[in-house]
Formats: structure tokens, C-alpha cells, sequence
């Protein structure tokens, strides 16, 4: 009986806090919708719509105080640098965890995102990467729309993972993003996710109470010091890397050593 009541209060809990969400996505969206159509003659990178992309990502945190986000090496990533930024993929919460970070890029993200009312259309306002998982014709236009923004000096988000872990933990890795890395020659950089699977595990849509999360940035791997590497040898040792990361990380975490800001 106790279960019950827990369930029904869980779920009840979070109807209304995915109704928050719904009600900031729509409002946010129209004007992410008026400023991308008149920058979009000036901008047509829609660089100047990400930050009202990132403001929705906060604004649900603050309305909403699901998760508390601490970022921890965003001074690696310099205002004006160009990167192939891979993270870890641990819910479909993570998207809110990076858009924290006070660096603007453009992500790659699953087609069927773009076609929710509000939520998508903010989405192809920004200009954001729609891939059609499996389809290799849609792989290749991802692929080739991430190149030329990397080209003209935007930043790209990747999850090498390719779909969110099963487990928590960081997943094999393909090796797009450093084929795309070495073929424009940005440096790679490494971000390690952690807690945002507390919040909404793969295949739940029930939200936990609070979490904490923390983003670490790496350092930037320029691919000219591993040219001597296979795109394979070259993202596997990107991912051990990760790996020990995220171990610290939580090593930190469960010791209280890491304090949220």
C-alpha cells in the first residue's frame, strides 16, 4: 500500500514538473522564434539564437530545481575556439547539463526531436544537427552540416556513445567525431557527464526528486599530437581517459568532496 502511494505521488510529482517544462519551452520559444527570423540576414549560423536556447535549459532548472549543475574546467574552452565537443551520454537530460556550458555550439540530435511542437521548431530556429538514426543518407548531411560549422567557426556537440547508456557507464565509441576532428583539423574535447542518469534513467520518465550533476571539461586534444594513432586507437584512448574521469568524479562525489555551485 505504502508503494502505491509513493508510486502515485512520484508520478503525480512528475506530471506537474514535466507540465513546467512544457510551459517554459513554449514560452521561450516564440522569442527564440522572432530573433532567429531577424538575425537570420546577419546570422545565418543563428550563432546569437544558442544563448536563448541555453537561457531554456536554466529556466527549466530554476522553475523547476531538478538538477544542480557544476561545471568544472569550462576555462579550457577559449570564447573564440572552434572544437569537436564528445560527451558521455547518460539520459535525455544531458542536453539541459550542456547547454550550461559558457561556450556556444551547435549539437547533433535525433530528427524526431525536431517534430515536438515548440521543443523542435526552438530547435530549427537555432539551426541544431537532425539525424535519422541507421539512415546513411541522414548521417551524411549530419555530417557534412557539422563540417561546415566547424569551418566557419562553430563549435559541434557530439555523444560518440551514439545512444544514452544502458548502465551509467560510458559506452564504445564511434569514431565520427574524430574522423570529423582530423578532416578539419579542431581539436577534440572530452566532456564527462555525471548524475544526470539519477534524474531520468534510460526508459523512465518518472524525474527524480534533485540531483547533482557535474560537467567536467578535459583538456583540448588537437589531432595533429595523435596523428600517428588510428581513428580507433585514437578514440579509445579518448574514452579510457573519460573513463577514469568519470571514476573520479564519483570517487569525489561519494566522499563529499564536490561541492555544487
Amino acid at each position: 500500500m505504502t508503494q502505491s502511494r509513493n508510486f502515485i505521488f512520484d508520478l503525480t510529482r512528475s506530471s506537474f514538473r514535466w507540465t513546467l517544462v512544457g510551459l517554459i519551452t513554449i514560452i521561450v520559444f516564440f522569442p527564440t522564434l522572432i530573433i532567429s527570423l531577424i538575425l537570420w540576414p546577419f546570422d545565418r549560423d543563428r550563432k546569437q539564437v544558442h544563448p536563448l536556447v541555453s537561457f531554456w535549459a536554466k529556466a527549466i532548472l530554476i522553475a523547476c530545481p531538478l538538477m544542480k549543475v557544476h561545471v568544472e574546467g569550462a576555462e579550457r574552452l577559449k570564447p573564440n575556439g572552434t572544437y569537436v565537443l564528445i560527451a558521455n551520454h547518460q539520459s535525455i537530460a544531458d542536453i539541459i547539463a550542456v547547454l550550461h556550458l559558457p561556450h556556444p555550439f551547435k549539437f547533433v540530435a535525433k530528427q524526431e526531436l525536431f517534430w515536438i511542437p515548440f521543443l523542435g521548431w526552438s530547435l530549427w530556429c537555432a539551426a541544431y544537427i537532425p539525424l535519422i538514426r541507421g539512415n546513411r543518407m541522414s548521417g551524411k548531411r549530419a555530417v557534412d552540416q557539422a563540417s561546415g560549422y566547424l569551418q566557419r567557426g562553430v563549435s559541434v556537440l557530439l555523444f560518440p556513445e551514439g545512444t544514452r547508456s544502458p548502465n551509467g557507464e560510458i559506452q564504445a565509441f564511434k569514431v565520427g567525431a574524430f574522423k570529423l576532428a582530423r578532416e578539419v583539423n579542431v581539436p577534440i574535447v572530452p566532456i564527462v557527464i555525471q548524475g544526470t542518469r539519477d534524474l531520468l534513467p534510460k526508459g523512465s520518465r518518472l524525474l527524480a526528486r534533485r540531483v547533482k550533476v557535474t560537467l567536467q571539461v578535459g583538456f583540448p586534444e588537437p589531432p595533429s599530437e595523435r596523428s600517428h594513432l588510428s581513428l580507433e586507437s585514437f578514440s579509445e584512448q579518448v574514452r579510457e581517459e573519460m573513463i577514469r574521469s568519470l571514476k573520479s568524479i564519483r570517487s569525489k562525489s561519494s566522499t563529499g568532496d564536490l561541492v555544487s555551485t
